[in-house]
């Protein structure tokens, strides 16, 4: 499912007993086999399997691009790492891979999403040189200046800034080029910028249609864009080869999922350095 800055699935403010309404980045860790999901946040995601029966390996997909992109930018020498809408950092994401390439990389996972913390905290616990804070990404100083990001990261040396899948849900009307663009400005040089956005995928959007017309609730409002669009939000940078291309095509390791027509997969990827 695609994920920004984390969202509870709409249409269920509350649950009966006081239980946890369904949160969009639970069932993302339900759907990568991971423990920290609620009994309602498996039942809705079954809801979303069966209209959308992919959307559970387009995550998958997802999860392996970041790897495949942290695991690149880390053997480059990068070894600080910003994670914008991270949702919670379960198994095999940003640090895993950082620290399994360098261990002295640092990570800073952050969400707008407070309800994730306690859970984010248990899956950190132990680990050294990373962390996860909860605040709104659009305030760039204000991340940048929260004594967590401080602690652990250093704003004056490069970094590297993950957008994954946060831009889907900053519609046009919001100016996502200009949200890019304020992080771009606040990086140093030799800092990179990875981005991954759904594009215009007919069949996620009937998965959307048919997840509604079957009165299991609305969907978050998303912008899905196509490749030329997500390009652009890499204006002014040095694009890393192969560019912005579908995810699957973006340095494909021998052990990612083996995908029939990668170009054909709607979800666009890419790296930019700043020079």
């Amino acid at each position: 499912m695609p994920k920004g800055a984390s969202q509870e699935a709409p249409d269920h403010p509350e649950m009966p007993g006081g239980a946890v309404a369904p949160n969009i980045a639970r069932i993302r860790n339900f759907w990568l086999g991971g423990n920290h999901y609620s009994e309602s946040d498996r039942a809705l995601a079954e809801r979303i399997e069966l209209c959308g029966p992919h959307i559970p390996y387009l995550v998958r997909a997802q999860r392996a691009l970041v790897r495949r992109q942290v695991r690149y930018l880390a053997e480059q020498g990068v070894d600080q790492f910003l994670d914008l809408g991270s949702g919670l950092p379960d198994r095999g994401y940003v640090h895993h891979v950082a620290q399994e390439v360098n261990p002295a990389c640092r990570v800073v996972y952050v969400d707008l999403d407070a309800t994730l913390a306690a859970d984010a905290e248990e899956l950190l616990a132990g680990t050294s040189g990373a962390r996860f804070v909860v605040a709104d990404c659009r305030d760039v100083g204000a991340v940048l200046d929260h004594p967590v990001v401080r602690e652990v990261l250093d704003p004056a040396r490069p970094f590297a800034v993950l957008m994954t899948e946060l831009l889907l849900h900053v519609p046009d009307s919001e100016r996502p080029e200009e949200l890019v663009a304020a992080w771009v400005e606040a990086m140093p040089s030799g800092s990179h910028l990875v981005v991954s956005h759904f594009g215009e995928d007919e069949d996620v959007l009937a998965g959307f249609r048919i997840f509604e017309r079957l009165k299991f609730g609305r969907f978050p409002e998303v912008s899905l864009r196509p490749r030329q669009r997500v390009a652009e939000f890499f204006a002014g940078l040095d694009l890393v080869e192969p560019g912005v291309v579908p995810a699957p095509l973006w340095r494909p390791g021998p052990d990612d999922e083996t995908v029939l027509n990668p170009e054909d997969v709607g979800m666009f990827a890419g790296v930019g350095r700043k020079r």
